[in-house]
């Protein structure tokens, strides 16, 4: 009797297991997302189904562009509703079509991304830039409070008790001292957005308070404390007294009590 053998079609592809072709797919919606992002229609038409043509992706990469302006607009409000910059949405317009937006990038990295373009091919006014360092220093508070949500509760429950705290400081209690960890500095180079008799360049810090993104200035003397703060706290007050010899004990403390106020600071 002749034996028979199964007969397979050569030109089938191989069966895939489920791991290979989750990783095909994937690698499939990563090559469409760079497409559409960097507006190559071409390269997307392999991967439509029958019923669509070019034109159905050109129409969503335009819509798609719409919307990018729309959340540069949005999300930038510090610089686009600027007096500084009234023609902001013509830079916004600019900027997108000369950069396409990576792949899965989100909105907060394409903001910053305007800002640097915004620096390295615009001739900024020191108005503007010091409009773009306050946008920028808010986006990375927001960043920080993010990425360390559970240090910003911490300290926002410390906080509220900070002043009935205070008198103990006053008798000389060493209690244990707290920056706000959710901080950035920035330095302003105009009269922008200083009070009259300030002079530049002044040192602005950007913090958290509960949801709000607020500032303070200080002169150097102030900063270099808050900095020694920064690079031992939490720590006992006896110690961040120590090595902030620029200030004697009173006036130290009425620093500490500004900064109380301001919520910078907290005490355990």
């Amino acid at each position: 009797m002749a034996s028979t053998e199964k007969q397979t079609d050569s030109t089938s592809p191989p069966e895939l297991s489920p791991e290979a072709a989750e990783l095909q797919y994937r690698d499939m919606i990563q090559k469409v997302a760079r497409a559409i992002a960097g507006n190559r229609t071409e390269d997307v038409l392999p991967y439509l189904g029958k019923k669509y043509e070019a034109k159905h992706v050109e129409m969503f990469i335009d819509g798609n562009f719409d919307k990018r302006i729309d959340v540069l607009i949005r999300l930038m409000p510090f610089v686009s509703e600027d007096e500084d910059f009234p023609n902001f949405e013509e830079l916004a317009v600019e900027f997108a079509d000369s950069q396409p937006v990576a792949a899965y990038e989100g909105s907060s990295e394409e903001c910053d991304a305007m800002l640097k373009w915004l620096e390295e091919t615009q001739d900024l006014t020191p108005e503007q830039e010091d409009t773009i360092s306050c946008q920028r220093a808010r986006y990375e508070v927001e960043r920080l409070a993010r990425e360390n949500r559970g240090a910003h509760v911490r300290f926002q429950e410390l906080v509220t008790i900070a002043p009935t705290l205070m008198p103990q400081l006053d008798r000389g209690d060493d209690l244990t001292v707290h920056l706000n960890p959710i901080t950035s500095w920035s330095c302003l180079k105009s009269q922008k957005f200083l009070d009259e008799g300030e002079q530049p360049p002044v040192s602005v810090l950007y913090y958290a308070d509960e949801e709000e993104v607020r500032t303070a200035m200080f002169e150097p003397e102030g900063q270099m404390i808050l900095e020694r703060l920064a690079n031992i706290q939490p720590c006992p007050f006896s110690t961040w007294r120590t090595i902030s010899d620029d200030a004697d004990a009173a006036q130290l403390r009425e620093f500490v009590k500004g900064l109380v106020s301001l919520r910078l600071i907290a005490f355990s």
